[in-house]
């Protein structure tokens, strides 16, 4: 038997099918002077709702308890453990669950990094479970090689959030404010969040993240080859998640999430994207 555990940075498509049991790590978040675990006791949209009405919400890593219940209890139930966290560069969840997988001293335990977060943090799960399917066994260097082959392209209106959260510099939150740029976001191979473009609309920007998708479809040569992953936070941002995603064949598409709160207190209420890569087949 095999286990999969990720964090609540992980967003996965609603209703897939899953080839190997998942546990999650909940993130915290700080919201109106109270603790939360990232969807457990407080679920997206209410978040979303909270930043709206003008609140500003901070994250933590994992409660180590709670690292440590989960991780022992998959590695005594199961043959091999593989831990996929957020990004190292976005997050210390990586060294906590490291340092406690170290501290149960279980030979079973292999902890990765994803390198990114959110809807491309689920893609890679996903294509990782597919290649311990197909292979047995999941490396860095495999999840690193996934995350080569695939491309998040992510929208937010607005680079407040960005700016809160210390993801961007003063000068380029201030600029973007004076000059209206909203920017095109992704996660580079080292697991940097980095600006893909920027655009004035939302409606441009759809159009634009179409040619950024499809560009690195055809850069890597995956023909109709690749699978789709799309999210979103709002119910306004929706809309534009369809008119983003109809830019791709339906057969390609394995689904939409909502984006959880550990990452909309980043991002903010107003975001949505998509993650294309090399197809899963399960």
């Amino acid at each position: 038997m095999v286990t999969f555990v990720t964090d609540s940075g992980c967003d996965l498509p609603k209703n897939v099918s899953l080839p190997f049991d998942l546990k999650f790590l909940p993130l915290r978040v700080y919201v109106r002077n109270k603790e939360y675990e990232d969807k457990v006791t407080l679920m997206p949209e209410e978040l979303y709702k909270m930043e709206l009405e003008g609140e500003v919400a901070t994250t933590s890593l994992p409660k180590v308890n709670t690292v440590e219940m989960v991780l022992k209890n998959a590695a005594e139930s199961s043959e091999k453990v593989y831990v996929i966290t957020i990004s190292s560069k976005l997050s210390n969840t990586y060294d906590l669950v490291q340092s406690v997988a170290n501290s149960i001293g279980s030979k079973n335990i292999v902890v990765l990094d994803s390198k990114t977060a959110s809807i491309k943090q689920g893609y890679v799960v996903l294509k990782a479970m597919e290649l311990v399917r197909k292979k047995g066994s999941l490396t860095q260097a495999d999840v690193d090689k996934i995350i080569e082959n695939s491309l998040l392209v992510f929208f937010v209106p607005t680079l407040e959030y960005l700016y809160r959260g210390g993801r961007i510099g003063k000068a380029k939150a201030f600029f973007g404010r004076l000059l209206n740029i909203k920017p095109i976001l992704t996660t580079d191979v080292e697991g940097e969040v980095n600006t893909l473009g920027t655009v004035r609309t939302l409606e441009s920007g759809v159009s634009s993240m179409v040619k950024i998708a499809k560009s690195f479809i055809s850069e890597k040569s995956f023909a109709d080859n690749y699978s789709v992953v799309g999210g979103f936070t709002i119910t306004s941002m929706s809309s534009y998640l369809e008119k983003l995603l109809a830019g791709f064949d339906e057969k390609t598409i394995i689904g939409v999430s909502n984006i959880g709160a550990a990452i909309a207190a980043h991002v903010g209420p107003e975001a949505f994207g998509v993650v294309v890569g090399e197809k899963i087949e399960f």
